[in-house]
C-alpha cells in the first residue's frame, strides 16, 4: 500500500466516526489528516523526482564509461609495445637514460656490447658489469621462480 493511499484510507476512518464538526477536537483531527495527505503527495513527488535523477545517473555513467573507453584505449595498445621501443620482445634488462629518463628494454646481447644509443634522445649510454652480476643475477631469478 503506497503512502498516499494509507493517507486516503485514514481519511476514510475519520469520515467514518461522523464526528461533530463543531467540536474543537473534530477540526484538530481533520486539520492532522489535511497535513498528512500533503506530506504524502509530497513524498511521491519526491520518490518521482529521485527515480528521475536515478535514470539520468544512470545514463551518465554509460555514457562516461564510453568516453572512458575511448580515452583510455591507446593505453591498453601500449601494454603491448616492448619497454624500449626498438622492437624487441626479449628485452632482459631494464635501463634509464640519464638524459632523457626515458626507460629502455635491453637484452643481453647490448649489454655485452658494453653501451649503445639511446633511441629516445641519442645519448650514449655505457654498460659497466661483472660478469658475475649477470650470473649471480640469472640465478637469483631461476631460484624466485622455483
Amino acid at each position: 500500500m503506497k503512502i498516499t493511499e494509507k493517507a486516503a484510507y485514514i481519511k476514510g476512518l475519520a469520515e467514518g466516526l461522523e464526528l461533530d464538526p463543531k467540536d474543537k477536537q473534530t477540526k484538530v483531527i481533520k486539520a492532522l489528516i489535511d497535513l498528512v495527505n500533503e506530506m504524502a503527495e509530497e513524498v511521491c513527488e519526491l520518490e518521482q523526482c529521485y527515480d528521475d535523477v536515478c535514470d539520468q545517473i544512470d545514463a551518465l555513467d554509460e555514457d562516461l564509461a564510453g568516453v572512458e573507453d575511448l580515452l583510455y584505449e591507446d593505453e591498453e595498445d601500449d601494454d603491448d609495445e616492448p619497454v624500449c621501443g626498438c622492437g624487441s620482445d626479449d628485452a632482459a634488462y631494464e635501463v634509464t637514460c640519464p638524459t632523457c629518463g626515458a626507460v629502455i628494454g635491453i637484452d643481453e646481447n647490448q649489454l655485452s656490447d658494453g653501451g649503445m644509443s639511446c633511441p629516445n634522445c641519442g645519448e650514449t649510454l655505457e654498460f659497466d658489469y661483472d660478469e658475475d652480476e649477470l650470473d649471480g643475477k640469472d640465478e637469483e631469478e631461476s631460484s624466485d621462480e622455483e
